[in-house]
């Protein structure tokens, strides 16, 4: 809950310095007997000023502007930030200081043609009555309104209603007339805003509320006319916060107060409101009315609830994905390197299986474990290949001890094997053949003529390497040579 003062165009109206003085020590017009009551109806109008069908705009001696409305803001399109406190940006100068001597002078006179600027860089015709507002002990004017509204000629340039042939242009009503057109006003500005205005008479004790208060709290008029039934309406956690800042800007002589409450409704909820309230006293500085606008800010309040309630959530919610995006990454990595792992243990499979050696210049060896079967022989004998055509190998030594479960199809892949390699120019050189493949090799009636072969990888190795030192040396002559190496 917030307490402190509200800089609004309300309290402005209602301050009891510069502002009030400007409001009380009107001689002009004869129809404000009371200052006090004078007071407290420029209080009112100021809260329904936003809504005023005309511009106004005030301006102290330093020709700053005090007090700006809605309607300036749709007139002109400035906003009442951009403007107050600066020279009135929609008025030139020369207009302004005449309009300060007109009013100072006290000559109400006819509304006087000028032209405006608007913020888009329009220009804007204008009828503009001013007058004082409040006067010093020489009679000085303390500043001067306004009363803008555009030439009837701009608005039926615009196609909007103009007065009957023969009708003149509205004017400035007669005093009676202006203080009931004023509390009509009021009044309509009561029923069209969704706040709750009151009056609280401080002297008496009685709180006169609008029609809004009654949807607000759920309570009749005559329950809440006394100031107490507030007091005791206030949420407990709430009552002296609120209570202590009305209070204090009370006691401080603050020109408004303001602050943010639960309030019990009659059916037992608590409606969240916020309460802006002008402060009003006599000459002398005592409190006499306190007249401000409550806005039912319960739906705000809960939308905000559920909306940080839903961040909450989605907070939790992205904790939550953003540690399963990090599992899941963890999950990925490790996945990473167990498909790197697998991939260098196929690689070393990969090699095991077709394990080509090169032994000497020209000379390779390929040891052969394990069962072969067709997709093994043809690594085998691409790797084979390949590496008879890097190193331009004369002899390959295929070496079968470690070779098992032989039988017809892995023998005519170790024949298709040595065929392929034939075909480049490279002698087929096998070692290690077991009887089980010998035999197996006659049953298939293979062609073996061509191939050299020895007992052991060793024999293999001496003859491949002899011979590929002198390449000229015969195949008989080889076989002769292994056969004398047996014996």
């Amino acid at each position: 809950m917030t307490v402190g003062p509200a800089p609004s165009c309300e309290e402005r109206a209602a301050a009891p310095s510069k502002e009030a003085d400007m409001s009380t020590q009107q001689v002009e017009n004869p129809s404000v007997t009371r200052p006090d009551q004078a007071r407290w109806d420029d209080a009112k109008l100021a809260i329904m000023a936003e809504a005023a069908p005309v511009a106004m705009i005030v301006w102290d001696r330093e020709r700053l502007v005090r007090f700006w409305n809605r309607e300036a803001s749709r007139l002109f399109g400035w906003i009442e930030a951009e403007v107050m406190g600066r020279e009135p940006p929609c008025l030139r100068r020369g207009d302004v200081d005449a309009w300060w001597e007109r009013a100072g002078a006290g000559d109400a006179g006819a509304p006087l043609a000028a032209q405006g600027l608007r913020k888009d860089g329009s220009s804007v015709d204008l009828l503009v009555t001013p007058a004082a507002v409040g006067r010093d002990a020489s009679g000085a004017a303390l500043g001067v309104i306004a009363v803008i509204t555009e030439a009837r000629g701009a608005r039926e340039a615009r196609g909007e209603r103009r007065p009957a042939d023969g009708a003149a242009e509205p004017s400035t009503p007669a005093p009676d007339d202006a203080l009931r057109e004023s509390e009509e006003r009021f009044r309509m500005v009561t029923l069209a805003t969704q706040d709750a205005i009151y009056d609280y008479n401080v002297e008496t004790g009685t709180v006169w509320r609008s029609d809004s208060f009654e949807k607000i709290s759920g309570a009749p008029r005559e329950l809440y006319a006394d100031a107490s039934w507030w007091r005791e309406h206030i949420h407990p956690d709430d009552r002296d916060n609120a209570t202590s800042a009305l209070e204090s800007a009370a006691s401080s002589g603050a020109s408004g107060w303001t602050a943010e409450y639960r309030l019990r409704r009659s059916n037992g909820d608590y409606a969240v409101l916020v309460d802006r309230g002008v402060i009003l006293r006599d000459p002398d500085g005592k409190l006499r009315r306190i007249i401000g606008a409550v806005s039912d800010l319960t739906e705000q309040r809960r939308l905000e609830r559920q909306v940080q309630e839903q961040m909450v959530r989605l907070k939790a919610a992205a904790e939550e994905l953003e540690q399963q995006n990090r599992r899941l990454e963890s999950e990925i990595i490790e996945r990473m390197r167990s498909e790197e792992s697998l991939r260098a243990q196929n690689e070393a499979i990969r090699l095991m299986s077709a394990p080509v050696v090169q032994v000497w210049d020209h000379v390779l060896a390929l040891p052969l474990i394990g069962a072969i079967d067709g997709v093994r022989a043809s690594r085998i004998t691409e790797a084979l290949l390949n590496e008879v055509v890097r190193t331009q190998a004369r002899f390959a030594i295929m070496d079968l001890t470690g070779i098992e479960g032989v039988d017809l199809a892995t023998t005519k892949h170790l024949l298709d094997i040595m065929r392929a390699i034939k075909l480049l120019g490279t002698r087929g050189v096998v070692s290690g053949i077991s009887p089980q493949i010998a035999a197996t090799m006659t049953e298939l009636g293979a062609e073996t003529q061509d191939l050299v072969t020895f007992g052991t990888l060793k024999d293999a190795l001496r003859y491949a390497i002899g011979a590929a030192t002198s390449a000229a040396r015969p195949v008989s002559d080889a076989r002769r040579w292994a056969g004398s190496r047996k014996g």
